[in-house]
């Protein structure tokens, strides 16, 4: 007789009722229960608004109006409490993250996952059944809850009370102390985990095009790249093959050459189409449908690492572009233009010359090229999506580079005109002649304060001039004064005569009064910018337009102090203390006495130069001589005054009241310095000549008023930054 041993067995009957008699302890517990879930006795009853423990009973089988009760965190606490026989005094936490005791942490986790762990269960297996079909896994299991989830709705005030999106739950376990200490561990040795992950960490990674961009910026060899991507298994499979980025870059020159017109000069100067660049890179920044554009050109000469050893020039043309302040919808987009605009990669390379910027070079391969399409943009505008703009450019670079463009200004200027902007010339600027006389008509009816600020000076400024012409005339050196006109010697008696030192005094008492007839008073030269590109000079194109740099005019000013420091030292033979007061405040330069000698120094060391400063002038200066300290003290808190204001890069960081006084405090800054060092030798840099007579001030207005950009976001700060991302 054979049995079957798979046979199951008879089932056995069910009970249809049981009886429970309950009493003490488990009595009050059940009821506790049934007076939180509301199960109470009816008015009619003897025991009316009693728990009624056996309603509560029979709801949890039949009605799901009655849950089941959990416990609130404090009870949960009291109970953890008595059983770890935790002292009464000790501090008693809000929620369970405030726990700190480890003991209680992992006797809270215990009770956690005993009361929700058979629910979750429970719902899971519900969830299963109402899903159908066959679930092997337990991740196959677990992916099914990803459908109680959704993306919202994309409106922030309903999403606010959306618990159940994506984002919310994601961040929400990543955030779990559990998830984040097993998931790194698991991703690093489980290549199943690695899989089902990699679509989470390849979204870190850069893509293929990505790839493609940082190897060529950092210059990283195909050998280099795949020892990289084989070392290490699981950066194999995230990791880009050096495969696809070799495609990536065929395809982006291939395409980048056709885009955008690419050609070549005869010196071998790779550029690209001009209009076609700007179109894109308007689309890009989201520019395309605004009024104005502005288009900055951006030229800097350097030698690049790629030619190592050779001393040949590399110059990149590059160009911005943003749109003025009233173009932009909000201060937001402000912010954001302002952003971009100081960014070192925003900029599009526009031409790479193998050879330096100076005139000869951007003749012939960048006006050449370009100077058709500049002056089409400058009269015509630019056509977008059926949007008329209308273009306005200009020029950023250093002195030589602007230099090169004009073909004008400095010691090649043909016409010996020193500046790029007036028609100071080379003889000029090295006589001094800073000041010139001027005679006070009374039917002009100007006051000393009104004729200050027809010539952007204060009425002290005018006061100091005087003394500084009446020391002059005593010790017999005009040079400082612009004698050159008919007449002017005489103005000059006449300035210094008693009788006009007398109504001037009456006039710097009150400045406010109208000056009297014929009355003779010193000046501060001031000069327009009046000349033009003459490669542009069919859009009359004003060199107005070609920005000065914060950064450059901030270095040459401080290496001009440095040089006048040298020199006063070296009169007065001490040199070797100046040298001991720079190495204290970490300068790195020591002077020497050697006329061959660099006295340079760069952006840090100026500003620690400009530390010592006060200490230099202290030991230079006799002690008896105090006011001079005071007035070379208040010089320089005027010049960090207005570096600051023409270095600000943000529009909103610059106030009504500073933009309007700013030209006038360059000038009256000017008057200073000219009355502290007393020698025009020692004033001879461009820049200082761009601050005494107007330009600078000039330019910062300009850009201010009419276009609502600072000077200081147009320096070259971001273009000499070019040269880290790049390589020099």
């Amino acid at each position: 007789m054979y049995v079957n041993i798979l046979q199951s067995r008879p089932p056995v009957k069910r009970r249809a009722q049981q009886v429970i008699r309950l009493s003490g302890e488990s009595l009050e517990n059940l009821e506790d229960l049934a007076k939180r879930a509301n199960c109470l006795y009816s008015k009619r009853s003897k025991r009316a608004g009693e728990p009624d423990v056996n309603s509560f009973l029979k709801g949890l089988g039949t009605s799901p109006d009655v849950p089941f009760p959990t416990k609130s965190f404090e009870q949960v606490w009291d109970e953890i409490s008595t059983e770890l026989h935790l002292p009464a005094d000790n501090a008693k936490p809000k929620h369970s993250g405030e726990i700190h005791d480890e003991e209680a942490k992992k006797l809270f986790d215990c009770k956690f996952q005993t009361v929700f762990r058979s629910k979750c269960e429970q719902l899971l297996h519900e969830m299963l059944k109402f899903a159908g079909g066959s679930f092997k896994t337990h991740e196959e299991q677990w992916k099914l809850f990803g459908n109680l989830f959704n993306e919202g709705t994309g409106d922030k005030q309903t999403d606010k009370f959306n618990r159940f999106m994506y984002e919310k739950v994601f961040l929400g376990l990543a955030g779990n102390k559990g998830f984040k200490e097993f998931l790194p561990n698991k991703i690093r040795t489980d290549q199943h985990a690695q899989n089902k992950l990699k679509f989470i960490v390849k979204s870190f990674l850069p893509d293929v095009n990505e790839s493609c961009t940082l190897t060529l910026k950092a210059n990283m060899s195909k050998n280099s790249y795949n020892t990289y991507w084989r070392e290490i298994p699981r950066t194999h499979r995230l990791a880009v093959p050096m495969r696809k980025i070799g495609n990536c870059r065929v395809m982006k020159k291939i395409w980048l050459k056709k885009a955008l017109k690419v050609f070549r000069t005869e010196q071998k100067c790779w550029g690209a189409d001009l209009q076609t660049s700007v179109k894109l890179k308007a689309v890009q920044d989201n520019l395309h449908r605004k009024k104005v554009l502005i288009l900055v050109f951006n030229t800097d000469a350097t030698v690049l690492t790629k030619s190592t050893g050779c001393e040949t020039k590399h110059t990149e043309v590059s160009f911005t572009l943003l749109t003025p302040l009233n173009q932009c919808v909000d201060a937001e987009e402000r912010k954001e233009m302002e952003k971009r605009v100081r960014q070192a990669l925003d900029a599009v390379t526009l031409m790479v010359l193998p050879v330096g910027d100076n005139a000869k070079n951007m003749k012939f391969n960048f006006w050449e090229p370009y100077e058709k399409e500049i002056v089409s943009l400058l009269k015509n505008g630019l056509q977008i999506e059926n949007n008329d703009m209308e273009v306005v450019c200009f020029f950023r670079a250093d002195l030589a580079g602007h230099n090169g463009l004009l073909e004008q200004g400095g010691v090649s200027d043909a016409s010996g005109k020193f500046c790029i902007h007036c028609e100071e010339t080379s003889e000029s600027k090295r006589a001094g002649n800073f000041m010139f006389l001027s005679e006070n008509n009374a039917q002009d009816g100007l006051s000393l304060r009104q004729f200050a600020e027809r010539y952007t000076l204060n009425p002290s400024d005018i006061e100091l001039m005087n003394s500084m012409v009446k020391v002059s005339v005593d010790l017999g050196s005009v040079e400082m004064i612009d004698l050159s006109s008919t007449g002017a010697e005489q103005l000059l008696g006449r300035c210094v005569s008693p009788e006009n030192q007398q109504k001037l005094s009456k006039c710097f008492e009150h400045p406010d009064m109208l000056m009297p007839d014929n009355v003779v008073l010193p000046c501060l030269k001031l000069c327009k910018i009046s000349r033009e590109c003459k490669h542009l000079k069919d859009a009359q194109f004003k060199s107005l337009h070609f920005i000065y740099c914060s950064l450059h005019l901030k270095l040459r000013f401080v290496n001009l102090l440095l040089n006048y420091v040298y020199e006063v030292a070296a009169n007065k033979h001490k040199v070797a203390a100046v040298n001991r007061i720079l190495q204290r405040f970490h300068v790195n330069m020591e002077l020497k006495n050697d006329r061959d000698q660099q006295r340079q120094l760069n952006g840090k060391m100026c500003k620690r130069f400009m530390n010592a400063f006060p200490a230099i002038m202290d030991l230079l200066l006799p002690d008896s001589d105090d006011g001079k300290r005071q007035e070379w003290k208040v010089a320089i808190d005027d010049w960090n005054h207005i570096i600051q204001v023409l270095s600000c890069q943000y529009y909103d960081k610059i106030s009504a009241t500073d933009a309007k006084q700013l030209p006038t405090r360059i000038r009256s800054f000017c008057v200073k310095l000219i009355n502290l060092v007393g020698d025009v030798k020692r004033l001879q840099s461009f820049y200082f000549h761009s601050m005494l007579v107007g330009h600078i001030g000039e330019q910062f207005t300009y850009l201010y008023e009419e276009f609502g950009i600072p000077i200081g976001l147009l320096s070259l700060s971001p273009i000499e930054k070019r040269h880290e991302a790049f390589g020099r």
